[in-house]
């Protein structure tokens, strides 16, 4: 009697594994889109604005970080005002790591204005840094160019 019921215990595991494998390997494959399908939807890039825009700090925090990871170009005025009225100091570095993985001339510049009058001394301290990467980056593309 206790062989047939731990057959059967036996019999129920293997049933709940074989559904739970099936399970999460048809929820692996539940993302199809690309991020530049994301890109060309105008609701995605106001979501990401009003995100950057948002009084929510962790809010603020991802959709700026997204806007520098996926190099959503179309952000970067948003990220610039925001830069200018940003009042924490690990935003505003975060704004400026993010307008120089997109490459921004005019976020650079800002970054450049950030380095030499942020009342921040370690705001001051990354802004300096990542613009000198950024001309570091820059110089060295236009010299291989040549």
């Amino acid at each position: 009697m206790k062989a047939g019921l731990l057959n059967k215990v036996e019999r129920y595991y293997f049933l709940l594994a074989a559904i739970l494998f099936v399970l999460l390997l048809s929820d692996s494959f539940a993302q199809n889109q690309k991020v530049s399908d994301l890109t060309k939807s105008i609701n995605a890039l106001e979501n990401i604005i009003a995100g950057i825009k948002s009084e929510n700090n962790g809010v603020r925090e991802s959709a700026i970080y997204l806007a520098g990871e996926y190099r959503f170009i179309e952000t970067e005025n948003a990220l610039i005002e925001q830069l200018k009225i940003e009042k924490e100091s690990d935003i505003k570095v975060l704004i400026g790591l993010a307008l120089y993985r997109m490459n921004s001339d005019k976020g650079m510049r800002e970054i450049q204005i950030l380095a030499l009058s942020d009342s921040d001394s370690r705001v001051r301290r990354m802004s300096y840094a990542i613009y000198n990467e950024y001309l570091v980056n820059n110089n060295s593309s236009k010299t291989a160019g040549r």
